[in-house]
């Protein structure tokens, strides 16, 4: 389970030539799966994947914020996300306690590519960080961590599309890769949102976000993927 708090990528792309901002707290209910491999470990180490909404078991601390500014055709996106958790794992005779935290602050631009559709087009950067601490639980032995401390910047691109369904109601489309093997193997990132406009000022928001990183450097490879629905109040001013 995941409790996050960011401005949702739900907005209304105006074609109007003053800026419009939001800002939209979220609950996300994430599920969590994740796999790390080493030299030293002797195989995968599974991150345990059974999160569940409110079971804060494994999950320290997770907080996402986004911010999204808008003029005419044109707009930026700020996108963070910031996630720790912790998990005991065995393999065969030792017991791994591995704790895991990831982030990213990303920075794109966004340009409506036709007047009569709000299909965009997003290109940007996204700056990563995953710190590991890995300790090894041997009978009768000492315990021995190991930390990892990476950061990487990749380039990103990516689609989003608002489709209005009523005047009350917005479907939002976004799907965005990253890395090309410049730091990152890949980062996908989906989501699909269904918006409910209640005035002009807040919106109601629910929706789903998949979220995958595959990266891999010296002798670690680290696979972990995010997913689950959201529901938000969009601020919009």
């Amino acid at each position: 389970m995941c409790i996050v708090f960011f401005c949702s990528n739900s907005t209304f792309a105006g074609t109007t030539d003053r800026w419009q901002f939001i800002l939209t707290p979220v609950l996300w209910n994430a599920s969590v799966h994740a796999r790390l491999t080493d030299d030293n470990s002797g195989g995968d180490l599974p991150i345990n994947p059974d999160y569940r909404f409110f079971t804060l078991d494994n999950l320290d601390d997770y907080m996402s914020l986004k911010f999204e500014a808008n003029r005419g055709r044109s707009g930026i996106l700020i996108d963070s996300l910031r996630a720790r958790y912790q998990d005991t794992t065995s393999n065969n005779l030792i017991n791994f306690i591995v704790a895991t935290e990831l982030g990213f602050i990303e920075i794109s631009a966004r340009y409506q590519l036709f007047r009569e559709h709000k299909l965009d087009l997003i290109i940007g950067i996204r700056r990563s960080f995953l710190d590991i601490d890995q300790t090894r639980i041997r009978p009768g032995q000492p315990n021995t961590t190991t930390k990892y401390e990476f950061s990487w910047t990749d380039p990103l691109i990516g689609l989003r599309y608002q489709y209005p369904i009523s005047d009350k109601w917005l479907m939002w489309l976004r799907g965005d890769i990253g890395g090309f093997n410049v730091a990152t193997q890949r980062i996908i990132n989906i989501s699909t949102d269904m918006q409910y406009l209640i005035n002009s000022h807040v919106s109601f928001i629910i929706g789903y976000r998949y979220l995958k990183i595959d990266f891999k450097q010296d002798d670690v490879l680290y696979d972990v993927s995010l997913d689950g629905v959201h529901l938000g109040l969009a601020i919009h001013f």
